[in-house]
C-alpha cells in the first residue's frame, strides 16, 4: 500500500466532516491509500458521523475511551497503518483535491521528509467561545469579502461554509495565513534557505503534523511519537528531531495545501512550559543541546539567524570532541536559565573547583574563539555566565589573552 492518511480527532466532529468530505474527493484514484481516523477519546458524536461516513478509500475507524493525548492517538494510527507513506493531517484541516497526490509523489528519494504548507486558515463554523483575537479576524475576514457573518445573529457551532465550497475548493476569499512570529520565521526561512533548507540546522521546526508526510519505516525506526507527552505542543517537534538526528532530510512544500479550520483553542500556555520542561529533561545531553536550546530561545532573545549559526557552532564544536568541558557548562547554564524562568525562582548554581577548573575554561574558549571561530558561541555563553554567576567571560578571556 502506498500511503496511510492518520487523523486523530477528539470533539471535532463538525470540522472533521468537513475534512473527510475534502479527502473523499481527492484527484488521486487508486485504491492502494488508506484513511486512519482516531478517535481519541470524543464525548460528542464523532464517532457516530465516523461509522456512517462513506469513504470512497479503505477507511479505519479506531475508537479510544479516553483521551491520552495526541501523541499516543497518532501512535495507534502508526501501528494500524499499511503504507509504505504516512500522511499526518489534523482533524480540523481541508485540504486541496491533489494533496494526496502530490505528498506520494514527492518521495522521490529514501529518507525524506515532506512539510507541506501548515499556515493557511479559515472560518468554516462560528464559535461562541473564540478568543478575543479570532472574533477580530472572523470581523475583518467577514468585512472584507462583504458577507453577512454578523456575530450577535450567529449561534454557537453555524456553518459559514457548505459542503460545495469544500467539494469545490473554492474558498480562497475565505482564506488566510495565520500571522504570529513562529509563522513570519518560517517564512524568512524558506525565503532564505530554499525548499530543501539547504545550510538551516533545524530544519525538523517543519515538522507540523497537520500537513505532513514521511516513510513509515523511518517512524518505526525511530519510535514513534512520545506519548509521555500528553498536553498540547512539541510532541511533534520531538519526532522531527529523532528523524532528523536519525538521518532524514526535510523538503518543504509550499505547493502542497491544506487549510486549518479556526476553533477554539483547546491548550493554555501552561501546558507548553510542562512540555517544553519535560523536552530539556528528556535531551539533556550535550549531543542534543541543539533542542533545548530551541525550547528556550524565545527567552533568551535569540533571533532566528543567530539560532541557525549558534546551532552551525554547536555541531562543530561536538565534532572536534575536545570541548566537552564547555558543552556540558554550556548545557548546565542552559538548564539554569529554563529553571529560573520556567519556575520564577532564584536557583544558585555552583562551579565545583571555580579556581581549578577557570583555566581550563578560558584555554578552550580562547581556542574555540581564534582557532575555531565560534563567535556565536561564545556570546551566548558569555551572556549565560554575566545573567546567571555574575562572570564576566569577556574580561576574563582578554585578561587571559594578555597574559
Amino acid at each position: 500500500m502506498k500511503a496511510s492518511v492518520i487523523i486523530p480527532a477528539y470533539n471535532s466532529r463538525e470540522r472533521l466532516y468537513l475534512n473527510l468530505i475534502a479527502l473523499n474527493n481527492q484527484q488521486y484514484e487508486q485504491k492502494d491509500i488508506e484513511i486512519i481516523v482516531v478517535d481519541n477519546g470524543s464525548t460528542d458524536d464523532t464517532y457516530e458521523m465516523l461509522s456512517d461516513f462513506n469513504m470512497k478509500y479503505p477507511f479505519i475507524k479506531v475508537r479510544l475511551d479516553a483521551n491520552q493525548g495526541i501523541a499516543f492517538a497518532r501512535n495507534e494510527g502508526v501501528k494500524r497503518a499499511k503504507g509504505d507513506i504516512l500522511i499526518f493531517h489534523d482533524s480540523d484541516m481541508i485540504c486541496s483535491k491533489d494533496f494526496i497526490n502530490k505528498h506520494i509523489c514527492a518521495h522521490i528519494e529514501k529518507n525524506l521528509v515532506i512539510c507541506g504548507m501548515p499556515w493557511k486558515r479559515m472560518y468554516s463554523f462560528y464559535y461562541e467561545n473564540f478568543s478575543n483575537n479570532q472574533l477580530e479576524k472572523f470581523n475583518e475576514i467577514a468585512n472584507s469579502i462583504n458577507t453577512r457573518w454578523d456575530t450577535g445573529a450567529l449561534t454557537d457551532r453555524y456553518q459559514l461554509i457548505d459542503e460545495s465550497k469544500v467539494n469545490s475548493f473554492d474558498m480562497g476569499k475565505y482564506v488566510f495565513d495565520l500571522d504570529n512570529q513562529f509563522i513570519s520565521e518560517l517564512k524568512e526561512i524558506v525565503a532564505k534557505y530554499g525548499s530543501r533548507l539547504k545550510d538551516y540546522y533545524l530544519p525538523w521546526r517543519f515538522f507540523i503534523t497537520n500537513n505532513l508526510s514521511v516513510e513509515r519505516s523511518k517512524v518505526l525506526e525511530v519510535g514513534m511519537f512520545d506519548s509521555k507527552i500528553k498536553k498540547y505542543g512539541y510532541e511533534d517537534y520531538d519526532l522531527g528531531f529523532r528523524l532528523y538526528k536519525s538521518g532524514c532530510k526535510f523538503k518543504f512544500a509550499q505547493d502542497i495545501l491544506s487549510i486549518h479550520q479556526e476553533h477554539p483553542p483547546n491548550f493554555s500556555y501552561l501546558d507548553l512550559d510542562e512540555n517544553i520542561s519535560y523536552m530539556c529533561e528528556k535531551y539533556n545531553n550535550i549531543y542534543f543541546i541543539d533542542m533545548v536550546l530551541l525550547c528556550i530561545s524565545h527567552t533568551m532573545r535569540i533571533n532566528g539567524e543567530t539560532l541557525n549559526n549558534l546551532t552551525k557552532e554547536i555541531y562543530k564544536i561536538i565534532s572536534l570532541k575536545q570541548y566537552d568541558f564547555v558543552l556540558k557548562l554550556f548545557l548546565k547554564l542552559l538548564q539554569l536559565h529554563k529553571k529560573r524562568i520556567f519556575d520564577g525562582k532564584k536557583y544558585n548554581c555552583v562551579i565545583s573547583n571555580y579556581k581549578k577548573i577557570m583555566p581550563i575554561l578560558l584555554k578552550q574558549v580562547f581556542e574555540l574563539k581564534h582557532i575555531h571561530k565560534t563567535n556565536d558561541f561564545i556570546d551566548q555563553l558569555h551572556k549565560l555566565l554575566k545573567n546567571l554567576l555574575n562572570i564576566n567571560l569577556k574580561r576574563l578571556l582578554k585578561k587571559y589573552s594578555e597574559d
